[in-house]
């Protein structure tokens, strides 16, 4: 969940109304938002979309509940203008530190203090909720008046060239803005693993500013009444990338200022090219029927009506026979599904239009097999001293392949939002470390546990995978060794295998098998078995994966797979 702060004056001047504060309550459902305070004009509000970083600033809120067609994208203004005559050069070394960037140029914006605040604040929460604290995504905004173009992205050494960074009076290398400057400290981590930095500057040499961290006190410097504004996006994705140059290009435009686009010219391929413009189209269409409407939504629809709703989406829509050709609005790349466009048009046709259907059959919700296994397994956990947490499903490819060896394949989403929800796990075991990793105030001896969901490849069903439930827990304290989780590992499976009681007779069988794996000390790791069966491993954790997650103290761990295998009868 996302909380943004906008001005109702300022909302009511782009929808052109004036609104009541419970309107404007009831009009936030359709971007999944909430009013949660209000204090004068300042209305505060939470949004649970995290898929639609479009909608993290007053004219994207403006866009969605409006009841009329959006205007063309800003997009289109590339066709209009032919081949730009605007250009950022990009420096080969650039590649292997911060290798994408994007722009545009603003004309005839009226910027008042109250649109320079939605703008700041904006650029703020999109680097920060989408960007990963601008890790993946930063953005710079100029006075378009001091900037003689082209201009240059380059690599420099830190101690290379020198500026005035914002809010400073004097000249600072990049290295000691990095020391110095209080957002140079804040950023620098973004940085620590490059010898050389990300820097913008004009064909005159004026630098513009120093990407991720800070822009120049001169010509980064912005304020109300500034008409031409340049505005740039640096990462690592591409796509993401062009995604938000073309959101605040929209937002611009809709503000009423006209957009110029600009060309980036790389030494290096992109999967847009060599010459990418921006901002730009995405070019991706989705072919969803008629009755694929009707059917999901249970509803009679016309045509026009699907049409007319899309196109107050953004949607560009063309009909032919009983499908559709949709291509969703460039400052959007969350639709993935043909389902995807169907809630938007609900959302649109409005919840409230559904007419109610009486239920036509009698249902008794129970819980399933594993659920009281589940209850009883976290009880003999939390009677050993184990404390539990519960931590996402889907988790980031560089949390599962970075710091860990994965016991098995990933499944990995096609076209994530964001690289922080790229894949599925499919072990708890980087989100016990990752837990552990921030934990080192904490009094020793740390004892923690999970019981949850993982996903893991599975050839014999439908969609090749299957969601399984797995345990993990983790043993942390100077002295920390294998012994100490084998203990409750053997009190755990004797409490809870079915008649585990009367292993004496052969029922349950519980031993170890000795095998070397990458994350774990040799010699320290081994396949729990039951009744000659792998149920999990067990083990002492590898000190440079210790390194990795920079966790100061011994990790033991266990982790036992597909609990409803093991505990159901």
């Amino acid at each position: 969940m996302a909380g943004i702060t906008i001005s109702k004056k300022d909302l009511e001047s782009l929808l052109k109304k004036t609104l009541s504060v419970d309107e404007l309550g009831m009009l936030l459902h359709s971007v999944k938002g909430e009013l949660k305070e209000t204090n004068g004009d300042e209305l505060k509000i939470d949004l649970d979309d995290t898929n639609r970083p479009d909608l993290l600033c007053v004219e994207g809120i403006a866009r969605e509940i409006k009841n009329e067609k959006i205007r063309k994208n800003a997009d289109v203004d590339t066709e209009e203008h032919g081949k730009t005559k605007y250009q950022i050069v990009v420096d080969e070394q650039i590649q292997n530190v911060r290798p994408y960037i994007g722009g545009f140029l603003v004309k005839g914006l009226s910027l008042t203090e109250g649109g320079l605040a939605q703008l700041i604040q904006t650029q703020e929460k999109l680097a920060d909720n989408y960007g990963r604290n601008r890790k993946n995504i930063s953005i710079g905004i100029y006075n378009a008046e001091e900037i003689i173009f082209p201009v240059s992205y380059k690599a420099v050494a830190p101690e290379e060239r020198k500026f005035v960074p914002l809010e400073f009076d004097s000249e600072l290398t990049l290295k000691e803005i990095l020391e110095l400057h209080p957002k140079g400290k804040e950023y620098a981590y973004i940085l620590k693993d490059f010898s050389k930095y990300p820097l913008l500057e004009d064909s005159k040499g004026n630098v513009l500013s120093f990407p991720p961290i800070i822009n120049s006190n001169s010509v980064g410097k912005v304020q109300a009444g500034n008409v031409n504004l340049f505005c740039d996006v640096t990462g690592n994705n591409i796509e993401q990338v062009l995604l938000i140059v073309n959101i605040i290009a929209q937002n611009l435009k809709d503000r009423g200022a006209e957009i110029i686009p600009v060309e980036v010219k790389y030494p290096y391929d992109t999967i847009f090219g060599k010459n990418v413009v921006s901002p730009c189209e995405f070019k991706e269409e989705i072919k969803i029927n008629k009755t694929d409407f009707e059917k999901l939504l249970g509803l009679q629809l016309d045509a026009i009506k699907i049409t007319e709703e899309l196109s107050k989406s953004g949607y560009e829509v063309e009909i032919s026979g009983e499908q559709f050709r949709i291509k969703p609005p460039s400052y959007r790349r969350d639709i993935m599904h043909s389902v995807d466009v169907i809630e938007d048009f609900a959302i649109r046709y409005g919840y409230n239009n559904f007419e109610p259907e009486e239920l036509n059959e009698f249902t008794v919700g129970k819980t399933t097999l594993i659920d009281p296994v589940i209850q009883k397994l976290r009880k003999l956990m939390i009677g050993a001293g184990f404390e539990e947490i519960v931590s996402n499903i889907l988790t980031s490819k560089n949390q599962m392949l970075g710091n860990v060896e994965p016991l098995e394949s990933i499944i990995e989403i096609e076209n994530p939002v964001s690289d922080t929800y790229s894949v599925l796990r499919n072990s708890i075991i980087p989100s016990l470390l990752s837990v552990e990793s921030i934990s080192s105030k904490s009094v020793y001896p740390h004892k923690i546990f999970e019981i949850g969901e993982v996903v893991v490849s599975d050839s014999t069903v439908d969609y090749g995978t299957r969601t399984i439930v797995n345990l993990t827990a983790l043993i942390s304290y100077p002295e920390a060794s294998f012994s100490d989780l084998h203990s409750v590992l053997d009190i755990l499976l004797y409490y809870s295998i079915p008649d585990s009681k009367q292993s004496e007779n052969g029922a349950y069988v519980s031993n170890l098998q000795k095998i070397e794996h990458p994350s774990f000390i040799k010699g320290r790791a081994a396949n729990i078995l039951v009744n000659n069966k792998i149920i999990g491993i067990v083990g002492e954790i590898h000190p440079q994966v210790l390194e990795d997650w920079k966790i100061r103290n011994p990790v033991v761990m266990f982790e036992l797979k597909d609990i409803e295998k093991i505990f159901v009868k």
